[in-house]
């Protein structure tokens, strides 16, 4: 919505009136940060050091995390035979859970600023707007965790700015259960660069979640072999400006960890009801079992498919990860079909004398349906009767370049003490390969282009800031309002 100044305010006096009241509720409780999100790429960098490396044992492809897992992990910790790289990556995250586990209200503010609005968008990226500021209340007890996060942003297209809760929501836990209701953003998939199935590219759909509460264990000696495994599952409601206005949104995903290092996941998600289609459970059932799916009077619109993460340590110095994922943009035998697809493989080189780490990857990325054998355009990410698209609030909800669209990455990751990281990252963009007019939402015809990526964080006047600079081999001509072919941002964040 535009800015009014009287209008915001009331919301603000709001906003600090129940974080009020919530302060004196949750003060009589003891505290339990619940998540994780997908743009902590400190914390998940050091996850997946320490996981690659064999120190710990922990899912790592479905985001937000739960810190419930990561506390279990690090309590199997032998840190007696620890190198010095991964005794610090153990210290920092030690430091984080502590802070998640010791403070019953916790605050924060967030600015940011760039030239350009965010366009490819990787797991770090919050938000994709040229101006924002960002508060956040965060309430912890035992049973129940409490977020209202206020966003204050430039609004693209027009000289004004926008408020919105978007991060916001309640969650509590009943038995080895989390239901919750909010925007947050999720991270499907075992690359942190880009997911085709759920990325947080788009704002984050309003929805009302349950998930397990971390990892569980079947007791079941028939079914004890899976090992580890965890579900998530949601269900929002998109909005109200498209070909079929608010439509229903549901996701759900298994993971399974069978064997150390290696973690399996499957993935699905559904587009169904919304205005002048059925939106009862008779549809809801329609869409699950895939009945009339694709067909004029079909329930809905449908993503689904499977990714894995195999994690090793070669020696005590270097580990490495290979991963893929294939989510299939159509349905046959109640099965995924006409595959898109991810290839990737990461190295991590550990420096003890430092107590760093680098981290190297190369990735093959295609979102055209069929890719695998026959490539089929105008599909990934359309439907026949959804004809917004697997997007919301017009940019995709899965890979940010798009459907019929490859893209070959490479990157370094120079993970550091003292709280610094440095990164540089290489994409080439095969965008909109058939040219397509009006379905690609990135590019508006067939372009072939290289982007640089170089970011820089460290620690500043107490809170974190964060430089990056991103640049085009030539000019992007898309639909997305205020994209520059050169842009530079900075962010500075601080933790009350």
């Amino acid at each position: 919505m535009p800015f009014h100044k009287e209008g915001w305010l009331t919301r603000m006096r709001a906003v600090v009136l129940c974080c009020s009241l919530c302060g004196v509720f949750f003060s009589n409780y003891s505290i339990a940060s619940p998540w994780i999100e997908a743009s902590d790429q400190r914390t998940r960098q050091n996850l997946e050091f320490l996981n690659d490396a064999g120190v710990i044992s922990i899912g790592s492809t479905t985001w937000p995390l739960m810190w419930r897992d990561v506390s279990l992990a690090l309590d199997s910790v032998n840190r007696s035979g620890l190198s010095a790289t991964q005794s610090r990556a153990v210290t920092e995250l030690s430091f984080e859970l502590r802070y998640q586990s010791s403070e019953v209200i916790k605050r924060s503010v967030k600015v940011s600023a760039s030239n350009s609005r965010a366009i490819f968008n990787d797991s770090a990226v919050q938000g994709a707007e040229k101006g924002m500021l960002v508060h956040r209340f965060d309430a912890d007890g035992d049973r129940i965790s409490l977020r209202l996060q206020g966003n204050l942003v430039s609004d693209p297209g027009e000289d004004s700015v926008e408020t919105y809760l978007d991060g916001s929501y309640l969650a509590g836990a009943l038995g080895n259960w989390v239901f919750g209701v909010g925007a947050i953003d999720r991270w499907w998939g075992p690359s942190s660069n880009t997911s085709l199935i759920l990325s947080n590219n788009a704002r984050p759909v309003p929805a009302l979640q349950f998930r397990s509460q971390g990892e569980q264990t079947f007791e079941s000696p028939w079914l004890s072999w899976v090992g580890p495994w965890s579900f998530t599952s949601f269900v929002g409601r998109l909005e109200g400006d498209r070909v079929i206005a608010h439509a229903y949104l549901t996701g759900m995903r298994l993971t399974v960890r069978p064997v150390k290092g290696l973690e399996l996941g499957a993935s699905r998600a559904m587009m169904w009801g919304g205005d002048g289609r059925e939106g009862d459970m008779t549809a809801f059932f329609k869409s699950l079992t895939s009945q009339d799916e694709n067909t004029k009077g079909g329930s809905g619109n449908q993503l689904g498919g499977f990714d894995l993460r195999y994690g090793f340590p070669l020696s005590d110095s270097l580990s490495s990860a290979i991963y893929a994922q294939l989510i299939g943009e159509d349905e046959a035998g109640f099965m995924p079909s006409k595959y898109m697809s991810m290839f990737g493989f990461e190295s991590t080189f550990a420096m003890s004398s430092s107590q760093s780490f680098v981290k190297g990857f190369v990735e093959y990325v295609d979102s055209t349906a069929g890719s695998l054998n026959d490539p089929q355009y105008n599909t990934a990410y359309e439907h026949s009767a959804y004809k917004s698209g697997y997007r919301f609030r017009g940019r995709p909800i899965g890979a940010s370049f798009d459907g019929d669209s490859r893209a070959i990455s490479a990157g370094l990751t120079w993970n550091m003490a003292d709280n610094r990281s440095t990164g540089v990252t290489l994409n080439r963009f095969e965008l909109n390969r058939d040219g397509g007019a009006g379905r690609n939402t990135i590019s508006r015809y067939k372009q072939d282009l290289f982007q640089v990526k170089v970011d820089y964080q460290c620690l500043l006047l107490g809170g974190r800031l964060g430089v990056d600079l991103a640049g085009l081999s030539e000019e992007l001509d898309t639909p997305q309002p205020e994209i520059k072919r050169w842009a530079l941002g900075a962010s500075w964040e601080y933790r009350f």
